[in-house]
């Protein structure tokens, strides 16, 4: 589940401690892994949500192994998944990509099976993650962080008194909360839409298509701004919106600063979404891309890691480490009848074509 502002792409190279790449060793013996680093290439591109890394993991990785890492981001699977398909795929050596996109560029040929090998720490993911519809096996994907999709709520400012944990904060036109935001995001906000009229997330029924459609163009005049959730998260620091359709981590990190903040998983349902990593076909440097995963799941890099970003670690070795506080939290870490209710979004196929056009037409004001 992160630049700020939609569909901006921005680039940052993140030197090494002195601005020059660590001199390189041959073998490094860390990170429960021998690497001889001849070979490996000098630079790790990587392509990934922003304020998603902690940077001094990153600067950690590039000493350790005598090499730079160049980071692209991106606001939305959408993005991602464009630009691997207008020849990106070759410009980067792993990709952070959602479970349904994992799916969809798998399906296009864009992803290489990665050599487990040369990734032992996949021995620390939890057994759940190491069987994902999308991916079974991790034949292409390895499962990065996890989190839910729901409401970030001001209690401090919200103007109606009703139970926080449903979806009639956003879609009930007799409830007026205070502005709200959306995420600019068609599978989160129409699968939101679907969920509140009680369909799947993933559905593909024209009529319930149909009925989501026209509650979210009833909708759309309330909205304050159709955002990232980045955005979304400053937003209601600010106190600008009152509710926003945002991601658990990043909510959760704007309830850091200010504790009024809440994060709500709404009774009618929710997604439950995973953020994966994964090789994209043609990558540079496929061995380093492979180092940098067995790094990423070390036990106490992904302690670390989570963190960092408040969302949940697929990675069972390192749950003793994350700061209890976060580990106990279950807006973090929902506990199992709360799961239940959550759905995975899945590719599509042809009908995602639907959810385009209904997209286009919402944003268009048409």
């Amino acid at each position: 589940m992160r630049a700020r502002g939609a569909a901006l792409l921005l680039a940052l190279l993140v030197p090494g401690a002195c601005g020059e790449p660590a001199a390189r060793p041959e073998v490094v013996e860390a990170y429960g892994a021998r690497v001889e680093t001849a070979g490996l290439g000098d630079r790790l591109h990587l392509f990934i949500w922003p304020d998603y890394l902690d940077p001094g993991l990153v600067r950690e990785f590039e000493q350790a192994y005598g090499v730079d890492v160049v980071i692209d981001y991106y606001d939305n699977n959408e993005a991602l998944i464009a630009k691997l398909g207008a020849g990106g795929a070759g410009q980067y050596d792993v990709v952070v990509a959602s479970d349904y996109a994992v799916e969809v560029l798998r399906g296009q040929g864009r992803l290489q099976p990665l050599e487990h090998a040369h990734i032992p720490n996949l021995k620390n993911l939890d057994a759940r993650f190491r069987a994902l519809p999308f991916d079974p096996g991790n034949v292409v994907s390895v499962c990065y962080q996890w989190g839910t999709s729901g409401l970030g709520i001001r209690t401090d400012l919200l103007r109606v008194d009703v139970p926080l944990d449903t979806w009639r904060l956003v879609f009930d036109s007799a409830l007026a909360p205070g502005p709200f935001t959306m995420l600019s995001d068609p599978r989160e906000t129409i699968g939101a839409a679907l969920l509140y009229l009680g369909h799947s997330a993933n559905s593909t029924d024209p009529a319930a298509l149909a009925a989501a459609e026209r509650l979210l163009v009833a909708q759309r005049s309330r909205v304050l701004t159709y955002t990232s959730f980045a955005t979304g998260r400053d937003l209601l620091l600010s106190g600008d919106a009152v509710v926003a359709h945002n991601y658990s981590g990043d909510v959760l990190m704007a309830k850091a600063e200010v504790p009024a903040i809440r994060f709500v998983i709404p009774h009618e349902g929710a997604i439950l979404w995973t953020d994966n990593l994964a090789v994209p076909a043609g990558a540079p440097h496929k061995r380093l891309a492979e180092v940098f995963i067995n790094f990423l799941l070390d036990a106490d890099v992904g302690a670390r890691l989570s963190n960092f970003t408040r969302y949940a670690s697929p990675n069972a070795a390192a749950l003793p480490r994350i700061d209890p506080a976060l580990r106990g939290d279950p807006a973090v870490y929902p506990d199992s009848a709360v799961l239940a209710r959550l759905e995975i979004l899945r590719d599509l196929g042809p009908a995602r074509a639907l959810y385009d056009r209904i997209w286009t037409r919402l944003r268009a004001g048409g």
